[in-house]
């Protein structure tokens, strides 16, 4: 029942490839939302990792430091088969430094050093810059350059990847059976369900919107979002900058993420919303127990950066995205891949 596939926006796609031939054919680089000030009692790190987890790494560095492994912060989870570059925290005041490139494994690597004022908190993300090799292309690379370059003028759906549902999209059915029959559950679970019920609805109402062909448009009472911002407001009707704005990717349209709050979509996008809504009420009802505050989510991502290379049956794809968006619904509207369900630019 909540099996989901994302139809992509650009049709169809007739066309294979691989990826994550070896690690450095997927590589991500974190940029955090701020700057280390250079000073203070928490030692920040900037790492780079080859076939490993963010957890694993976070292990390494508290025992290598001699701390618990509460006392290290990162912003958010990288995929384990690529070669990444994040920034993590360990809260040292006053501690002499370990000798970090001899005690550390060699899958870890030291690039900068500098302290602030404050643990890394998880999501204190600007973006991430992904770089992925797609190999073996059987297809037309004409068409899929054409693809690429409709995508870097109108967008890509900003659907949750594939790997928010968990293992044949289980997360869905474990929140609506713990709400159901009581369940305890460790917290940091509970929040993964909650999260997985959330972003359900929200990839339906996407899906709805695409079939419709209007998600990269602004629609009688859409609620609208800045780019590169969490600011919203409610289209009106008669606004004649409405459309420029969302053309020059400057505003998106946008939908909730279910909670307790106040819907503010009107007219036809409250319609869609209601639709998928009332298509899915045993879920709607387990969330309503869940506690969880209504929020916004943009319902495309702005790829103006996005760039490519393509070499006989190879492509090289450069481009950026925002935290909470996923490298999968790129690689979605191109070509259909193996190895990707974990690519995303926060876990």
């Amino acid at each position: 029942m909540y099996d989901f596939e994302t139809p992509p926006s650009l049709g169809s796609i007739n066309y294979t490839g691989s990826i994550r031939h070896c690690p450095e054919d997927f590589r991500v680089t974190e940029v955090i939302s701020f700057s280390p000030s250079g000073s203070g009692d928490h030692i920040y790190l900037y790492v780079k990792k080859r076939e490993c987890n963010t957890d694993w790494v976070a292990q390494q560095l508290a025992k290598v430091a001699g701390l618990k492994l509460v006392d290290v912060g990162y912003a958010g989870k990288k995929d384990r088969h690529a070669v990444t570059r994040q920034w993590f925290s360990l809260h040292m005041p006053n501690q002499p430094e370990p000798d970090w490139e001899n005690a550390l494994p060699d899958e870890i690597n030291i690039l900068e050093k500098t302290r602030h004022e404050k643990k890394l908190k998880s999501g204190a993300i600007k973006e991430n810059q992904f770089c992925i090799v797609v190999r073996e292309i059987e297809g037309d690379m004409a068409d899929i350059e054409r693809r690429l370059l409709c995508l870097k003028d109108q967008g890509m759906p900003n659907y949750f990847g594939q790997q928010r549902f968990g293992n044949n999209n289980g997360n869905v059915r474990k929140l609506i059976e713990m709400v159901k029959h009581r369940r305890r559950v460790k917290r940091t679970q509970r929040g993964i369900y909650i999260s997985a019920g959330r972003s359900f609805l929200f990839n339906q109402i996407l899906k709805q919107r695409i079939l419709q062909k209007n998600w990269n448009q602004a629609i009688d009472g859409d609620v609208m979002m800045l780019d590169g911002s969490k600011a919203i407001f409610v289209a009106e009707a008669d606004d004649e900058q409405l459309v420029p704005r969302v053309n020059e990717m400057d505003i998106h349209p946008a939908s909730m993420l279910w909670g307790r709050g106040e819907r503010l979509a009107k007219a036809d996008a409250a319609i869609i919303e209601a639709q998928v809504l009332e298509a899915n009420s045993e879920l709607l009802d387990a969330l309503d127990q869940s506690g969880s505050q209504l929020s916004y989510r943009a319902l495309r991502v702005n790829l103006s950066l996005l760039e490519w290379q393509s070499e006989n049956n190879s492509l090289t794809l450069n481009f950026s995205l925002p935290t909470g968006a996923y490298a999968t619904s790129l690689l979605n509207e191109v070509v259909n891949t193996s190895g990707f369900q974990n690519a995303e630019s926060v876990d």
